[in-house]
């Protein structure tokens, strides 16, 4: 295997109480070839100072401090400038990353060179309960990745690995009008131009505390995310209207906009002419494509409000298809349409949008 160099970027704002550890779990890896560029956004805690003093003990760390709180997008571009290896590997200051990860994502792209981006399964954990790991699964190969990126992230901000000619010669970067979402517009941009995977192995532990974006800005994520599915109508020449874009946003929500059937009949279309989209033009996995479409079906009728009624139609749907719903999607699905209920997101679909 070569060892090429690696660049870990690190942006760090007031985050005294977990950088320590997280900064650890790179310097601990089993990749040796690495520069650690951690940047310093104005914390006004003791996130600077605990940064000299592990920079102090590891030559290969570089600290970079703002001279004003620039915040993440455009630090985030900043410091890809900084960074000098083949490949950057993003790593937040709250997580951890185990021991062989950078290993296993550089062996990926040295062997897969038509690939660009590489990321990993990953825990999630809350840091007053870290025995408690709950486990997030995104799909691993490219062609089932476009179809599942076309509703939610299906890579890992934080466990990510990213040829660094994806800046250099693709032109992307993180843009600031996909605030809060800038990784998911970024991997959709991405996922026409080059190809993508995930490693089958979680090698990052995300923790969960009431301080993050995906807590505290949850209302912007979802209309910033409305923005992202533009990027892949505009790729696939679809309408890319404010009503056409609830539509798709309801899809991708699994919960319709407006309780009624006839929102739900928009629904159903649209998914349907993705299905025929795809057919025509294989943009990504038609069998993943087509499970996708109906796991979805299940969820939007499940969640439309519309009571027992909305079985007979859920069943005559082109969707529908038995075989993709296991006995507690079922159980679920009934529950929901007896007594109406509302649906209430998990704390993995917030963290990974669904």
């Amino acid at each position: 295997m070569n060892w090429p160099l690696v660049s870990v970027l690190i942006p760090c704002y007031n985050v005294e109480r977990y950088v320590e550890e997280a900064v650890n779990s790179i310097r601990n890896q089993t990749y040796p070839n690495l520069e650690i560029i951690a940047i310093n956004d104005c914390s006004t805690d003791r996130t600077g100072e605990l940064l000299e003093k592990l920079a102090s003990a590891d030559s290969r760390m570089k600290i970079v401090t703002n001279e004003e709180n620039l915040k993440l997008i455009k630090t985030l571009n900043k410091g890809i400038a900084l960074c000098n290896g083949d490949y950057i590997a993003r790593m937040d200051a709250d997580d951890i990353s185990l021991p062989t990860r950078i290993e296993k994502e550089v062996d990926f792209l040295e062997k897969h060179p038509d690939h660009d981006i590489v990321s990993t399964q990953f825990y999630a954990f809350r840091s007053e309960n870290p025995d408690k790991k709950d486990l997030n699964h995104s799909p691993l190969h490219d062609e089932q990745l476009r179809a599942y990126m076309l509703f939610r992230s299906g890579i890992c901000h934080p466990a990510v690995m990213i040829r660094k000619r994806v800046f250099t010669e693709l032109g992307l970067k993180f843009e600031p009008e996909y605030l809060h979402v800038e990784d998911y517009a970024l991997w959709s941009e991405a996922m026409y131009k080059t190809k993508l995977a995930n490693l089958s192995e979680p090698l990052l532990l995300y923790r969960v505390h009431r301080y993050q974006v995906s807590s505290l800005h949850e209302d912007l994520q979802t209309e910033n995310k409305k923005r992202v599915f533009k990027i892949h109508c505009r790729h696939l020449g679809l309408p890319a209207d404010d009503d056409f874009i609830d539509v798709y946003a309801s899809v991708a929500e699994c919960v319709p906009l407006h309780p009624t059937f006839d929102y739900l009949d928009k629904c159903e279309a649209f998914m349907v002419s993705l299905s025929k989209l795809n057919k025509e033009k294989g943009f990504c996995d038609k069998v993943y494509l087509e499970q996708l479409l109906s796991l979805t079906w299940l969820r939007l009728c499940a969640n439309s409000q519309l009571g027992l009624k909305v079985i007979k139609k859920m069943e005559a749907s082109s969707l529908y298809k038995r075989e993709n719903y296991t006995s507690r999607d079922l159980v679920i699905f009934y529950t929901k349409c007896t007594f109406r209920l509302k649906y209430k997101k998990s704390l993995i679909y917030k963290l990974v949008f669904r």
